[in-house]
């Protein structure tokens, strides 16, 4: 026979109402009733009926999160950070990609009434009037991606892309570089790819004399893997201009350039030293290791749950913006020509 909230109040020693409380995570309850009920819920093997708790709390438990790209490892870690903390708080996460049509999306979750989600996709693929209808239905929203949102309404977590390029440049030009390439992956005009923006302004503060010429732009529609940057260093070396050292959008295309580089004979580092920005666990691992601006995917994605958590609850809404960290392997050295 099917176990009941009853017979889990029962076995725990509480009133239903304190199980109510713990399952619904509301209320005060202190940690060791917490711990008694829930051993009850495993001893007794008891599921609540999540249409019914959503009668009554308002409430579906359930989430959603938007990546860009599910193919990326970055993405994919981000993604197990978030569902991780959501499991912790008993929410149900939908995955979905940033391959389909978004906007569909975003109107099939608001019939489906989750409770929030996390939009990770680049402002491109959707538009953002979407995001505030989902808003005005009671389903909180965080974004990524440097969405162009207003902030009074819409949580948002961005990675610090100005400073973690800032500080690539300057470490590529305390090697002595001063022929530095950027590979994109995506528009030079796009307002929200902060990397490209803020290597144009370093390439002028370091009055560099490639200018904007060591750019290769992504093409439409963008993406961001190792084919991307495989493609975008053949161009690169196609044009003709001296380069030494180069920064990719991400470390997919990273290690996509390093492959090309090498079929043309270039040595990493002694010929060119390449950079990438994410920190994904295939940069350890190859060879030469890669140097990157890291970020902690895992922590990023419990993070920004927790983020959409404190807006379901509480109705906050919060800015985070997330560091990287530098870090240095083989794939960068000193600039000998």
């Amino acid at each position: 026979m099917k176990a009941t909230r009853s017979d889990v109040a029962k076995l725990a020693g509480v009133s239903t109402a304190t199980v109510s409380n713990v399952l619904n995570q509301s209320g005060k309850v202190k940690e060791e009733t917490v711990h008694r009920v829930m051993e009850a819920v495993k001893a007794l093997d008891y599921r609540p009926d999540m249409i019914a708790r959503s009668m009554s709390t308002n409430r579906t438990m359930q989430v959603g999160i938007v990546l860009e790209d599910i193919s990326n490892p970055f993405f994919g870690e981000i993604a197990r950070g978030f569902e991780s903390a959501a499991n912790e708080k008993n929410y149900f996460v939908n995955i979905c990609t940033g391959f389909n049509k978004l906007d569909d999306y975003f109107d099939n979750f608001i019939t489906r009434r989750l409770d929030g989600v996390f939009v990770t996709a680049l402002p491109y693929k959707f538009k953002v009037n979407k995001l505030y209808d989902l808003v005005d239905r009671g389903i909180k929203i965080v974004t990524s991606g440097n969405v162009e949102v207003d902030y009074r309404r819409i949580a948002s977590i961005e990675n610090d892309y100005i400073a973690a390029m800032k500080e690539a440049m300057e470490y590529l030009y305390g090697m002595g570089h001063r022929d530095i390439a950027y590979l994109s992956g995506l528009g030079r005009n796009l307002p929200y790819d902060l990397r490209c923006i803020s290597y144009k302004n370093m390439v002028n503060k370091l009055e560099l004399p490639c200018r904007d010429s060591l750019l290769v732009d992504g093409k439409y529609p963008y993406a961001t893997s190792m084919t991307e940057g495989y493609d975008a260093a053949n161009r690169l070396m196609n044009l003709g201009h001296k380069f030494t050292a180069v920064i990719c959008g991400n470390d997919l295309m990273a290690l996509g350039a390093m492959k090309a580089f090498r079929e043309k004979g270039l040595r990493i580092p002694e010929d060119v030293s390449v950079m990438g920005i994410d920190g994904i666990s295939f940069g350890k691992y190859w060879e030469p290791s890669l140097t990157t601006m890291a970020v902690d995917q895992n922590r990023f994605g419990r993070k920004a749950f927790e983020l959409l958590y404190a807006d379901m609850m509480e109705d906050t809404i919060s800015y985070y913006r997330n560091t990287l960290d530098l870090t240095i392997r083989k794939s960068t050295a000193q600039c000998c020509r």
